[in-house]
This record gives structure tokens, sequence and C-alpha cells, in this order.
């Protein structure tokens, strides 16, 4: 069986671990690739897992370095750029944030060169996230700007970290809320890619996060499982940094104490693998603590290391020279997109001249063309007026038929005005007559005017139903459920303990009836929720308005006696439901259920 040089190494340093021999991983990956071919070497320095060249900082520094030479001798501009930002990332950690910047910025302008841009991503995220301390704007603007070139090709793995990261940069802007979007969205890739180092950092950050919105439980136990990661896999970077994690949560809790004990053991773990920023800042921590506690004197001592750690890395050249740094990148930046720019006109230049000399030779052509098209013109624009004339036709026709359909519905209102209205109307007449006829009492009489009067009132209530009917050519949706609607709000308040439901779908302004629609299916709502009443004692009626692209469904639906199917005669009330449904070509039935009954219309609009 056949084994790669890579995977041999990578089992005999396992197994030199598990022995507890001394040599550290890259002690012996230093001990291999001295043995190995140059393109070989070359190749399995850059791969160095990012967990294991930040926890020995000084021997990743040196082997990149010396990567570096050979990436320049075989002129291998992908991996110089990889190297010289993993460079620059080892100068933050040691606080010399010129360095690290002037390295950045020389890896961007490798990956531009050579269209790079994933990697140019993730190198202007790290620019970004290098900045947070000095120019919180700057930082901002560079993360967007990486995260926007890992954007167009979605690439998951780069994009991880810089969410991350982006969401600690948020956090100093005390965009909580923000920060945790993108710290979420980051921790659910590093769930997708198996990625036990990044469960580290998201963890880590998403427990800083929430510490910010006083949410101390919540950042402990998210720190507890990031510690759990790191110890596992031996990441000393990160092991550290939970440290001060945990201590800034104390700190923001006045546990000062706690946070003291912490700092301490992150101050003491960053000085032993030289993590120069990350030791200034405990100190720094650790004398603000000692202030909170008014220990004037240990908040003393840690205020002289701070300032000793900070003179040696922080001063006013420093500082001057990272600002020249991004000034130079800039400019160098801008100069290189004039220069874009000016080749861009001259290029626009030389196609406006071809364009000027083809344009002199086709205005001839479209001399000729244009008498050409003057002759096709006339011809078209002779059978573009014979076709609107016609379908000028066709609209008269179209109106024609529309005002037929209308007056066809007008005359069926009519006939129903006629049947309906004048019955009742004839019924009034002749109840007023018969008083003439018969003798009664006070209170027989007042209680006949008084049925006569309700059926009256009943009469002039059709009547104006109907007339607004015959007064519209077309109803709309809106119409019709604002009148059901009154008619069944007067029920409500005339019928005591019966409760009513009325459903109606939303967005049914472009819905329209024509009139004898609107009228056949308020009157069949009226009819239905009358015998529900008068018949069935029903203590609750619900109307159910079904709309389905061109189609109206119609249910009422009571809780009454209901009835027997077979044995019940049709009377007037259903017989009236029945002949409007067929006025309207809808389909009609009304069946028993468990309970109640169930009348139901369909029609097309």
């Amino acid at each position: 069986m056949k084994y790669s040089f890579f995977s041999l190494f990578l089992c005999w340093v396992t197994f030199s671990i598990a022995q507890n021999n001394k040599p550290s991983y890259l002690d012996s990956l230093e001990q291999i690739v001295s043995k190995m071919p140059i393109k070989k070497k070359l190749q399995l320095i850059n791969e160095i897992p990012y967990v294991k060249f930040v926890a020995e900082v000084d021997k990743s520094q040196k082997l990149f370095k010396k990567a570096e030479s050979i990436a320049i001798k075989l002129k291998d501009s992908l991996i110089l750029g990889d190297l010289i930002f993993k460079q620059g990332q080892l100068k933050s950690y040691q606080n010399k944030f010129d360095e690290s910047l002037e390295l950045t910025l020389k890896a961007i302008t490798i990956f531009e060169k050579t269209k790079n841009y994933k990697q140019a991503g993730v190198a202007y995220g790290g620019l970004g996230y290098a900045l947070k301390r000095t120019n919180l704007e700057k930082s901002l603007y560079y993360m967007r700007k990486g995260i926007k070139l890992l954007e167009k090709d979605n690439d998951l793995e780069c994009l991880n970290p810089i969410y991350d990261n982006y969401g600690v940069v948020l956090n100093m802007k005390t965009k909580n809320d923000s920060a945790l979007y993108y710290q979420k969205k980051s921790l659910k890739i590093k769930k997708q890619l198996n990625d036990s180092v990044g469960l580290g950092y998201g963890f880590a950050n998403i427990a800083n996060t929430f510490a910010e919105k006083k949410q101390f439980n919540l950042a402990k136990a998210y720190i507890d499982s990031s510690s759990v990661i790191r110890e596992k896999i031996a990441d000393n970077y990160g092991i550290t940094v939970n440290y001060v994690q945990k201590a800034e949560i104390y700190f923001i809790e006045r546990k000062y104490k706690d946070a003291i004990e912490n700092f301490k053991t992150c101050a003491k773990l960053a000085n032993k693998y030289k993590y120069t920023q990350l030791e200034q800042y405990c100190y720094e921590n650790l004398a603000n603590s000692y202030l909170e506690l008014k220990d004037y004197k240990n908040a003393l001592d840690f205020k002289d290391k701070y300032q000793i750690l900070k003179d040696s890395s922080d001063n006013i050249v420093t500082n001057s020279r990272v600002e020249e740094l991004q000034i130079e990148f800039e400019t160098e930046k801008k100069e290189k997109q004039l220069v874009e720019a000016k080749v861009e006109i001259l290029a626009k230049e030389a196609k406006i001249k071809k364009r000027t000399t083809f344009l002199i030779s086709a205005l001839a052509l479209a001399f000729l063309l244009g008498l050409i098209g003057f002759f096709v013109y006339k011809q078209q624009k002779l059978k573009n007026n014979q076709i609107i004339k016609e379908n000028e036709l066709k609209q008269a026709l179209i109106r024609i038929e529309n005002q037929n359909n209308l007056q066809e519905q007008r005359l069926a209102i009519s006939k129903d005005l006629h049947d309906n209205i004048g019955s009742q109307l004839t019924f009034i007449i002749s109840s007023l007559d018969n008083l003439k006829y018969f003798e009664f009492t006070k209170d027989k009489l007042y209680s006949k005017f008084d049925s006569i009067g309700t059926f009256t009132r009943s009469t002039i209530t059709d009547l104006r139903d109907t007339i607004w009917a015959m007064n519209k050519e077309a109803i709309t949706f809106e119409d019709l459920k604002t009148r059901t609607t009154n008619f069944i709000e007067a029920a409500k308040t005339s019928l005591l303990g019966i409760t009513f439901e009325f459903n109606y779908p939303e967005d049914t302004n472009e819905v329209t009836l024509n009139s004898l629609q609107g009228i056949d299916v308020y009157r069949i709502i009226q009819e239905a929720v009358n015998n529900a009443v008068k018949h069935a004692n029903a203590t609750k009626i619900a109307v159910y308005f079904i709309l389905v692209k061109n189609t109206l469904e119609v249910s009422i639906i009571d809780n009454g006696k209901g009835f027997d199917k077979e044995s019940t005669e049709a009377g007037n009330g259903l017989n009236s439901m029945k002949k409007r449904a067929q006025e309207i070509n809808a389909d009609f039935s009304i069946e028993p259920l468990d309970q109640g009954t169930k009348v139901r219309l369909k029609f097309k609009l």
C-alpha cells in the first residue's frame, strides 16, 4: 500500500506527540521539510494550520521567512502572497502594528495583481480586524470590502472567520444585535464545515456579545463551550484569549477579584507564548480592576508593566508610520485607477473614431434604406388604418353585447321586483282593505297594524336592495361585503341570543359581480339566515366567502336542528334560493350536518 509523504508526516507527528517526545509540531515539521524537494517544502510550510502557527510565533516566523525566499525564487506569487499575509498576522499578535500593516498591504497588492480575489477578500478582512483599535471606521470599511469580494462566490470557508470578526468590530461600535447576527451566521457555517478551531472562536465571540448585552449567564455558557473545544485541540492562542473574555465578563459584573485572577492567568500565558498585544491588554485591565478595589499599589505596578510594553511597541513614530502606510496604499490604488481610467479613455477615443467612419459609411446606406422605408411605411399605414377600423367595429359590437347583457340582467331584476315586491305590496293593500270588514278590539287592531308595519318595512328594505342592484352596471365585492355586513349587524341587534360569524377574503379590490349576481347572492344569504333563525332554532350562524381565481363560493352554516333530506319537502324559501342560483348559473346545494345545515353556492364571476 502506498502513502503520500504528507500523510506519513502527519502520522509521524501524531505518534511523536502521543509518545510525549518533546519536539513540537513546528520542530517536527522543520526536521521533515529540510529533506524534502523545494516545491514540496514550500507547499507544506504554507499549509501549516492557523491554530498551529499562532501557537509558536517565533518558530512560525522563521519558517515563513524561509518559505518566502523559496516562493520568490520559484516565482510563485500565489503562495508568496499567502506567506506575507500570515507573517502580517503574527506581527499583530506581537503588537508590531506598523510591520503587520505593511505586510498585509503588500499581500493585498500581490493578490490583486494576480487576480486572486478570494485571498484579497481574506486579506482585506484581516486588515480591517487589525485596525479595530486604531481606526474603527477604516476597520469596518476594509472588512466590508473583504466580505463583498468573498460573497460574490459564496466562499463559506473564507467568509466564516470574517463574519465572526466583523461581529467583534460591530460590538466595539455598540451594535450588539448586528454583531450577534453575523456571529451566529458564522457559527452556522462553522458547524456546517465541522470547523472545530473556528467553533472555539465563534463561541467566545458570541459570549462577548452577550456580556455586552448584560446577559451574563449566556455569556459564561458560551465561554465554557469555547474552552472545552480549545482545550481539546490544544489551541494555545484560543485558550489564552478565553481567560481574557472570562475576566471581561467578571469585570462588567463588578466581580473584580474573579476578573483579576483570569487577567493574571491570561497575562502569564501571553508572556509564555509571546502574545505581546494580549499581555499588554491584560496589564492595563489588571490596573483598572485593582483601581476599582482601591488597591492603588497593585494598580500602579500593573500600570507600569502596561506602560513598559506600550512604550516598546506603540509610540508616535509607529502610529505615524501606520497612517503613512494606509495613505501610501490608498494613493497607490488611486494612481492605478487613474492609469486604468486613461487607458480606458484612449480606448474609447479609438472606438469613437472607428464608429464615426462607420457612421459616415452607413449614412448613405441609411438614406437609401430610408427611401425604401418611406414607401413601405405608406403601405403599412394603409393596413394599420384598416386594422384600426376593424378593431373599432369589434369594440362597438362588444359594447352593444355588454349593453344587451346589462339590459337582460335589469329585466331579470325588474321581474324579481314585480314578482316579489309587487306581491308584497298587494298583500299590504289587501290586509289594509280587510280591516274595513272586521271588527277588532283596540289591542288586536294595534297588533294587526304592527304586523302590517313590520311587513311594510321588510318590503321597503327589499325594494332598496333591488334598486341598489339595478343602479349599478357592476357590483364590486366590497359593495356586496358591506351590504351583507350591514344585514348581519342588523340581525345581531334584533335577534338576541344568536352569534354571527362573517369571514371574507382579503385583497378583493379588483373583484366584481354583475348586478344580477349581486342581488341573487345577497337574497340567498338573507333567505338562508332567515331559515336558520325561524325554522332551525340556530344559536350560531356563519357566512363564509371563498374566492379562488375567478370563482366565488358562498357558504351559510348554522348549528340548528337540521332537517331530514329524504322526508322534508322543499318550501317556498328553498325553491326561491334554487331559482336564484339557476339565474346566475351557480351550483347550489343544501346539506344537513351532524348538527345544523350548510347552504352552499358556487359560481364563476
